[in-house]
């Protein structure tokens, strides 16, 4: 039986690396071959980005020894193959040597794209892409790949000052991100084009506030994180939040320590841990360390509440001292604004209106203190 299994998955690892090989033999072999490339949008904003994407493509493939039909003559093919707009429709080797023949094509580029835009937490845009490139030989044998997910952590989406920038700087990175899964060498992959966001505050409560969002402190989240435990130093979570897609979560933890040999005896600091929901430790952001409290911290140290704005790369949380705003994507801390008195309850909120998004903090009744997203000066 033992015998049997390791056969089994001897064989299994021959298949794959049988299949790995093929695909790079595949690759290689288009080297010097004349090919036509077909872009096709799938949706409404995909649709001015096909010349954007032919042009990409057109930089790429001559990289990898490939003679890309020019763009006339690829036009003119992609109308009479018509049916290629359908993802699911299977070319034949006989339609391509019928229609690829006179200019001797020995290869389609084959290309579906699909892009989303609409508008970031400032003044400004944030895009997605997703590209299905496809390689396909005179023999109709097809090489394909789908570009990475994008809008997920470690591949954001892709921001810009107006719509068309930053959907072209999605559609450009989703091709490259294809390209490099099929095979094919991309000399100079686009990056993510990222927007700085600052928050300011307090500033006068926009006419729509609403309700502050539910608190989650789902404490069997708990285990996800490494928490402190040692005899006279322990970390107990006060609350914990779920990104909205729910790959993310944050587990804010109050650290106490004890030393009865020192003054204060007691020390206390806060932090978040963000991991995913896996357990595996992405971050983490202190917001106090465990030092002496100074004296302009009325509040208590401890993370009253916390929540993802709008997707995964944001965060925010509010301490009965400060508010505190991340970027976790870029791991760093954008904001950090200090209340005039100190908390001891407080839950947040989120709006966003047709110019602006706020932050808001529910402290009791009446309004609740409100804190401006902008678009800061510097994007990279």
């Amino acid at each position: 039986m033992k015998n049997s299994r390791y056969v089994l998955i001897v064989l299994m690892m021959l298949t794959l690396l049988r299949l790995s090989t093929e695909a790079q033999i595949r690759t290689a072999d288009w080297k010097g071959k004349r090919v036509a490339i077909a872009v096709f949008a799938q949706n409404g904003p995909a649709k001015s980005l096909e010349k954007s994407a032919q042009s990409r493509l057109e930089s790429i493939l001559p990289d990898n020894g490939m003679e890309v039909l020019d763009e006339k003559k690829a036009s003119e093919m992609k109308n009479v193959w018509k049916r290629l707009e359908d993802p699911n429709y299977v070319l034949t080797a006989e339609e391509i040597l019928a229609t690829g023949s006179k200019d001797e094509i020995q290869g389609l580029v084959r290309v579906y794209l699909s892009a989303d835009v609409q508008r970031g937490l400032a003044d400004y845009f944030t895009a997605t892409a997703s590209a299905d490139v496809r390689l396909v030989d005179a023999n109709a044998r097809v090489n394909a790949q789908t570009s990475e997910l994008m809008g997920m952590p470690r591949c954001p989406p892709s921001d810009g000052l107006t719509e068309n920038s930053a959907l072209l700087n999605a559609a450009h990175r989703a091709l490259d991100s294809a390209c490099a899964r099929v095979g094919l060498q991309v000399a100079d992959p686009v990056r993510a084009r990222t927007v700085s966001v600052k928050l300011s505050g307090p500033v006068s409560s926009p006419a729509e506030v609403g309700a502050p969002h539910a608190k989650e402190n789902d404490l069997s989240l708990a285990k996800l994180a490494t928490l402190e435990n040692k005899t006279w130093r322990k970390e107990s979570v006060t609350c914990t939040a779920k990104s909205p897609g729910g790959g993310l979560v944050a587990v804010a933890g109050c650290i106490t320590d004890i030393d009865m040999h020192r003054r204060p005896p007691r020390m206390d600091g806060s932090r978040i841990h963000l991991v995913d929901t896996e357990g595996r430790r992405l971050n983490t952001f202190w917001c106090y360390e465990v030092v002496k409290k100074e004296t302009y911290e009325k509040g208590t140290r401890s993370v009253l509440d916390c929540m993802f704005i709008a997707n995964w790369r944001y965060l925010v949380a509010v301490t009965g001292c400060d508010l505190f705003f991340w970027d976790t994507e870029l791991g760093v801390q954008l904001a950090r604004l200090p209340f005039d008195r100190g908390l001891t309850k407080a839950a947040l909120g989120f709006t966003a209106g047709s110019n602006s998004s706020y932050i808001l903090v529910h402290i009791d009744r009446g309004q609740p203190l409100a804190y401006r997203l902008e678009r800061a000066q510097d994007t990279r």
